[in-house]
């Protein structure tokens, strides 16, 4: 048991709130392990992952550099989504610090469904699908994790579960808007949480930016769900590359692909404006409900 690398912090999402760049950011510092391969890992959150035991981690951790640093990370958008994984996290390690951004819900939800369009795994339009969001959510593992829009954006309801297994101190929660306009301040926050030296400066590079494909045929090719795609991963790709490297190679190859833009700004689309409206209404409560429960102002995600 001596042997394991065991996590000890984690960030647990929003999804599309720029988390990947935040944990590229924090996996900058020296006193930090956080394999990119662990990004978005659903260890905790998937039995058929979590049953092979933290163990199977360590040689991600091991290619990534592994020198008893400070701290060791992982995380997934998906942890504060779902219980779960929290209470799972907490059997893990009661200890453990959880670090997570908050996005405006509108945006984050037209986000997400321009990301996953892009992908090839959304089919329906943002209309359709938040009509049909709550039956949908129970066909799939997927449907329920991707293309849960609205339900994504109750950040009060899911903290409120959070704080009842974690206590807040062990909770970091940042805005997406000071992630965008004050890194620097942000990440000295970051670091300051996990107790590490607060005056190291990263390459504030993005990444995971939604932006918009500049080869369709290839990111089709690259993405789609075709049965051949399926055979070829399944009988060649995945036996011979391992994890760390098939998400290299997936990075790698969507971040060439994508048209950069600002910091997954990528919800101000005028095309949007009756889902944002209706959006708006949705969230209004949540939101109002999200500024007692944190003590804090949020009227421009209200506007």
């Amino acid at each position: 048991m001596k042997n394991i690398i065991k996590p000890n912090s984690f960030i647990i999402g929003a999804q599309k709130s720029a988390t990947t760049s935040l944990y590229n950011w924090i996996s900058q510092h020296p006193d930090v392990c956080a394999p990119s391969t662990l990004k978005d890992y659903p260890f905790f959150l998937r039995d058929k992952f979590f049953n092979k035991g933290i163990e199977s981690l360590k040689n991600e951790y091991i290619e990534c550099g592994f020198i008893n640093q400070k701290i060791i990370m992982q995380g997934n958008v998906q942890y504060m989504f779902d219980t779960k994984a929290i209470k799972r996290i907490f059997e893990f390690d009661s200890d453990a610090k959880l670090i997570c951004v908050l996005r405006n819900p509108v945006d984050r939800a037209i986000s997400a469904h321009k990301y996953f369009s892009k992908l090839k795994i959304e089919t329906l339009t943002l209309s359709e699908a938040i009509k049909t969001e709550n039956e949908r959510s129970k066909e799939s593992l997927q449907a329920y994790f991707d293309f849960t829009y609205k339900a994504h954006g109750l950040y009060a309801k899911q903290l409120k579960e959070i704080f009842s297994i974690f206590n807040r101190d062990k909770v970091l929660i940042l805005l997406y808007d000071n992630l965008k306009q004050y890194p620097e301040e942000c990440m000295k926050e970051v670091f300051n949480f996990l107790e590490i030296d607060e005056g190291f400066t990263p390459d504030y590079h993005v990444l995971n930016a939604t932006g918009k494909v500049k080869y369709q045929f290839l990111q089709n090719l690259f993405f789609s769900k075709s049965k051949f795609r399926k055979y070829l991963v399944d009988n060649l790709v995945d036996p011979i590359l391992p994890l760390h490297k098939r998400t290299k190679i997936r990075w790698a190859f969507n971040e060439w692909n994508t048209k950069k833009e600002d910091l997954n700004d990528d919800s101000k689309d005028d095309s949007f404006f009756n889902e944002r409206q209706e959006l708006k209404d949705y969230f209004f409560n949540e939101i109002e409900e999200l500024e007692k429960l944190l003590n804090i102002n949020l009227n421009a995600w209200k506007h």
